[in-house]
C-alpha cells in the first residue's frame, strides 16, 4: 500500500467538482489566481500534509516558564512555542498572494480565491486553515470599518507577500461563555497619549492564532463606563507588538494552553490583557455589527474547510479500498464497500455545493448590498449542514479503515479529530438555528427569496430531470406552508428552530445539486451529478424503518466510472438502468 491517499495529487487540479464550480462563476478567476490555487493545490498534498502529521504527533505547542529577555533576569513570564514548520506553512498561504489579491486596487479577485484556498487547505491541516479563516475576515474588517490612519498601519501588514505577514485572531470568547458576547468584562480604557488608543484589562478565554511571531487579535471589550450587553461593546485591535519595527511585546501574557482533541498543531492559549495597547476599530455600540461581520466571513470558511475534510475523507476511503486485500479480494471490489465509498461521496458533493452557494454569496453582498440577506442565510445553512457533514464522513472512512483507522499510524485519525472542531467553531448547531429564525423574523423577504431560488431552479431544469423539478416545487410548497404556520405562532419560533435548521439546508443541498447536474448535462453530457443527486434526495427520504429500495435508479452501477472520473452521458444512463424510461430517467 502506498504511504498516502495524497500521493502523486494536486488537490486543486485533481478535484473535477471544484473545477465545474470554476466554470460556472458568474465572475471567473483570473488565470493568474488558478495558478496561485495550482501552487496551493501542491502543497498542501505534500509539504502541509507532512507538516500536519509532524504538529499532530510530534511537534504541538507548547507553554514554557522563561526568563523575560525584556526585564530583570529574575522575572519569568510564559512563552508560547510553536513547531517552525507550522508556521512557516502558515506564512506560505500568504506568499501565494490569495488574500492580497482580494484588495488590489486595480482589479481585485473575489473572495472565492481565499475561500477556495481553505477548501484545498483543509484537504491536508485545518490547524493551519483556522488563522487563515480568522486573518481573512480581519483584513475585511480593517478594510470596511477602521479609522484611515489604523487601516494604512495594519492592513498591508497582514497583506505581506514576503513570509512576514501578520497572523489574525478574532478574539471575543470570555470565561463565562463562548457566545453570549454580551456579557463581556474586559474594560477598554482610554489612553490619552495614543489616538484611537485604549488599554484593555481583562482575560481571553479561548484565543486562537496566539503565538506567531507577528499576530493581531481583533477583540470585543466595554469602554469604561459603557452600557451593558452588546449595545455597549466597542471591536478594537491589538497587536502583539507595539512599535512599528514589531520588536517591543504588547502586555499580553498567556496563562494556560488548551489542550484539544484535535487541531493540535494551532496554538489555543488563555491571555491575559494587562493594560494590553490597542486600538479602536469601532466604538461603544458598533463592537457587535463588525464583530459578526468577521464571523459571516469565517463561517463560510468554516464550511469550506467541511468540504475540504470530505473529500480528504473520499480519498482516504477509495486509497483503502483500492489497496487492502482480504481474503484474496480487493475490498474496492465489494458491493457494500462500493456503497460506502459512494455515500462519502455524494455527501462530499451535497456540502461542496452549498458551501461553494455561501462563498459565491458572500462576494455577491461584499459587491451589492442586497444580497447580503442571502449571504447570511446560505451562511448560517452551510456552516451547519457542511459541518454535520464532514464529521459523518470522515467517521465512516476511518470506519473502512478498521481497526488501523483508530491508530495515530493513519491520517484518518486525524482527520476525523480535526473534524470535530467543525461543528462547534463560530457556533454550533443551536446558535445557526436561533441565527436562521432571526434571520427569517428580522428580514422576510429572504423566505420569499429561499423560496423564489427553489422555484427558478426546477424551472430550468430539462427534460431528463422532470421529477426533479416536481420534488422541487413539491418541497417550495411545503416550506411556504410551515413558514406561513411559524409566522402565525411566533413563539415556537425557538422551539422548531433546529428542525428548521435541519430541514432547510437539506433543501437547498438538493436544489443546488440539481442546478449543478442540469449544467453538466447541458455543458459536458455528463449524468455523473444528476446521478449523485438522486443518491442525495434517497438517502433523506429512505426511512430506516422501511424495507430497501431495490427498485430505485443505481449509482452503484457505475461505480467504476464515477471513481475514475470518467463521463457518464445520458445515453449511457439510459441504456445501463432498466429502469430508465425514452423520455427521461425513472426516479428514485
Amino acid at each position: 500500500m502506498s504511504s498516502s491517499a495524497l500521493d502523486g495529487l494536486n488537490l486543486f487540479s485533481d478535484d473535477e467538482n471544484l473545477d465545474v464550480f470554476l466554470r460556472r462563476m458568474a465572475k471567473p478567476l483570473a488565470e493568474e489566481d488558478k495558478a496561485r490555487l495550482k501552487n496551493i493545490g501542491h502543497f498542501a498534498a505534500t509539504r502541509l500534509e507532512a507538516q500536519a502529521e509532524m504538529s499532530d504527533r510530534h511537534y504541538p505547542p507548547q507553554l514554557r516558564d522563561m526568563p523575560d529577555s525584556d526585564a530583570s533576569i529574575d522575572r519569568r513570564v510564559n512563552r508560547l512555542t510553536i513547531n517552525p514548520e507550522y508556521e512557516d506553512c502558515q506564512q506560505e498561504i500568504y506568499r501565494n498572494g490569495v488574500l492580497a489579491r482580494c484588495f488590489d486596487e486595480k482589479n481585485p479577485a473575489p473572495h472565492t480565491l481565499p475561500f477556495i484556498t481553505q477548501y484545498l487547505l483543509s484537504k491536508s491541516d485545518i490547524s493551519t486553515g483556522c488563522p487563515f479563516a480568522m486573518t481573512h475576515p480581519a483584513a475585511v474588517i480593517l478594510d470596511q470599518f477602521a479609522d484611515k490612519a489604523i487601516k494604512n498601519r495594519y492592513l498591508p501588514e497582514i497583506l505581506r507577500t514576503d513570509g512576514k505577514a501578520v497572523i489574525c485572531g478574532t478574539w471575543a470568547t470570555e470565561k463565562h461563555s463562548g457566545s453570549d458576547v454580551g456579557g463581556s468584562v474586559t474594560k477598554a480604557i482610554p489612553d490619552a497619549d495614543q489616538p484611537k488608543g485604549v488599554k484593555l484589562h481583562g482575560h481571553q478565554f479561548f484565543t486562537s492564532a496566539y503565538g506567531f511571531k507577528r499576530f493581531i487579535g481583533l477583540k470585543t471589550a466595554r469602554p469604561e463606563g459603557g452600557k451593558d450587553g452588546v449595545k455597549g461593546l466597542g471591536l478594537y485591535l491589538v497587536p502583539s507588538h507595539i512599535d512599528e519595527d514589531w520588536e517591543v511585546p504588547n502586555n499580553i501574557e498567556p496563562t494556560s494552553l488548551k489542550r484539544k482533541m484535535g487541531t493540535k498543531g494551532l496554538p489555543t492559549a488563555e491571555v491575559e490583557l494587562k493594560g494590553a495597547q490597542a486600538y479602536e476599530i469601532v466604538p461603544e455600540g458598533k463592537g457587535i455589527n463588525a464583530m459578526m461581520a468577521a464571523l459571516g466571513c469565517s463561517r463560510v470558511h468554516n464550511a469550506m474547510a467541511a468540504a475540504g475534510t470530505m473529500h480528504r475523507s473520499y480519498l482516504e476511503a477509495l486509497h483503502w479500498a483500492k489497496n487492502r486485500v482480504t481474503f484474496g479480494k480487493p475490498l474496492i471490489e465489494r458491493p457494500m464497500i462500493q456503497k460506502r465509498i459512494l455515500d462519502i461521496a455524494t455527501q462530499w458533493k451535497a456540502g461542496t455545493a452549498l458551501a461553494f452557494e455561501a462563498a459565491r454569496s458572500y462576494d455577491d453582498a461584499q459587491t451589492d448590498p442586497k444580497h447580503a440577506s442571502w449571504m447570511r442565510l446560505t451562511t448560517a445553512l452551510a456552516k451547519f449542514k457542511t459541518a454535520e457533514q464532514s464529521v459523518w464522513c470522515a467517521q465512516k472512512a476511518l470506519e473502512l479503515v478498521g481497526g488501523n483507522g483508530y491508530t495515530e499510524d493513519y491520517a484518518v485519525s486525524r482527520l476525523f479529530r480535526d473534524a470535530m472542531v467543525l461543528p462547534v467553531w463560530e457556533g454550533p448547531e443551536q446558535i445557526q438555528a436561533l441565527e436562521l429564525v432571526r434571520i427569517l423574523a428580522k428580514e422576510p423577504e429572504v423566505a420569499r427569496q429561499f423560496i423564489g431560488r427553489m422555484g427558478a431552479i426546477a424551472t430550468a431544469l430539462p427534460s431528463e430531470m422532470q421529477e426533479e423539478q416536481n420534488t422541487l416545487k413539491a418541497l417550495a410548497g411545503d416550506l411556504t406552508k410551515t413558514l406561513d404556520s411559524l409566522g402565525k405562532s411566533p413563539e415556537n419560533a425557538e422551539v422548531f428552530a433546529d428542525d428548521l435548521l435541519h430541514s432547510m439546508s437539506n433543501m437547498l443541498s438538493y436544489a443546488l445539486m440539481c442546478e449543478e447536474a442540469a449544467w453538466e448535462l447541458a455543458h459536458d453530457n455528463n449524468a455523473s451529478k444528476l446521478l449523485f443527486t438522486r443518491q442525495f434526495h434517497r438517502s433523506l427520504t429512505m426511512s430506516a424503518l422501511g424495507a430497501p429500495d431495490l427498485e430505485s435508479a443505481s449509482l452503484l452501477s457505475h461505480f467504476n466510472d464515477v471513481v475514475n472520473g470518467k463521463v457518464i452521458s445520458h445515453h449511457d444512463l439510459s441504456n445501463a438502468d432498466p429502469h430508465a424510461e425514452q423520455d427521461g430517467l425513472t426516479p428514485p
